[in-house]
C-alpha cells in the first residue's frame, strides 16, 4: 500500500492474550507475523504484546523463541508479561496498557490497536486491511471468523453453526478487532470480564458515537475445540448448538467426523 495510506498512523500494535495454547501459539504467532510484514517498510512502528495469563505449559517458552526470531529479523518488538488474571478482559486491558506506554510518544489518534486470539490465525492483509479502513475515517473495526477443522465435532454442528452465523448482522470478537487509541481510551478501554470484553468495548464505542465497519469479509481462522478457555466463550456457544442437536434427534445415529475442509 502506498505511503499516504498510512500518513496518519504513527504506530501499530497487537494484543494477544495467552491461556495454556501451547498447540496452537505457535501458529498464531507465524500469521501474525506475516501479518506485521506486510507493513515492513511504511515507517510505523510496530509492536506485539503476549500476555501470558495463568500459563502452565510450554506457551512461555513458544513466546520467547517467537520474541526473539522477530526482533533478529528487525520487523517489530515484543513484550512477554506474565499474569494470573485468569481474566481475558484484563488480559486484553493490561496489553493495550503496555502498548499505549510504549508509543507514548506518539499521538493516541495516530495509534492503532488491534488484539487476536492465542488459538487464532490472521489472514497475511489483517492489519493492513484494518488501516486502509481506518483512513476511510473509521475508529474501529471488527471482523468475522472462519472454522478451518471441525474434527472435534458432528457434521451437523458444523453446518448449523455456519448457517447461524452468516445470519448474524455484526458478531464480535475479540479475534478479530481492532481500534484508534484515542476512542479506546475514551471509552476506559477493556473491562476485566471473563468473556464478553469484546462486545462490551465495542457496544461502548457505538454508544460513544465512534464509526465502527464490521467487515464480512476478512475473517480469522479459529480454533473448534470444545474444551472452553473463557465462559460463555466460542466453544460453550458450539457445545451448546451440538448439544440441541443431540437433544432433538437421541435415536439418530452419531454422523461421521467433518472433513475439515467442507466447513469454514
Amino acid at each position: 500500500m502506498s505511503d499516504a495510506t498510512f500518513r496518519r498512523i504513527e504506530a501499530v500494535g497487537v494484543t494477544l492474550p495467552v491461556h495454556n495454547e501451547e498447540r496452537r501459539l505457535g501458529r498464531a504467532l507465524e500469521s501474525l507475523g506475516q501479518a506485521f510484514s506486510e507493513l515492513n517498510g511504511s515507517g510505523i512502528m510496530l509492536r506485539a504484546v503476549i500476555v501470558l495469563d495463568a500459563c502452565r505449559d510450554e506457551s512461555e517458552a513458544i513466546a520467547y523463541s517467537w520474541k526473539r526470531e522477530i526482533e533478529r529479523s528487525g520487523l517489530l518488538c515484543v513484550d512477554v508479561l506474565k499474569c494470573e488474571y485468569l481474566n481475558v478482559g484484563s488480559a486484553r486491558a493490561l496489553g493495550c496498557d503496555v502498548l499505549l506506554d510504549r508509543f507514548r510518544g506518539a499521538r493516541p489518534s495516530s495509534v492503532w490497536l488491534a488484539t487476536t486470539d492465542a488459538d487464532s490465525r490472521v489472514p497475511p492483509r489483517w492489519l493492513t486491511v484494518q488501516l486502509a479502513w481506518h483512513y476511510g475515517d473509521i475508529d474501529a473495526w471488527v471482523g468475522r471468523v472462519t472454522v478451518n477443522d471441525w474434527t472435534p465435532h458432528r457434521r451437523d454442528t458444523a453446518l448449523r453453526w455456519q448457517r447461524e452465523y452468516e445470519r448474524e448482522r455484526r458478531p464480535i470478537h475479540g479475534a478479530n478487532l481492532g481500534f484508534v487509541a484515542q476512542r479506546y481510551l475514551a471509552v476506559g478501554g477493556f473491562r476485566s470480564l471473563p468473556t464478553g470484553e469484546d462486545r462490551a468495548l465495542v457496544k461502548a464505542l457505538l454508544d460513544d458515537g465512534a464509526d465502527v465497519h464490521f467487515d464480512a469479509l476478512t475473517r480469522v481462522a479459529t480454533s473448534s475445540r470444545r474444551r472452553a478457555r473463557a465462559p460463555r466463550g466460542f466453544s460453550v456457544a458450539l457445545r451448546s448448538i451440538e448439544d440441541s442437536i443431540l437433544e432433538s434427534s437421541p435415536r439418530v445415529q452419531e454422523s461421521p467426523p467433518l472433513d475439515k475442509r467442507a466447513v469454514g
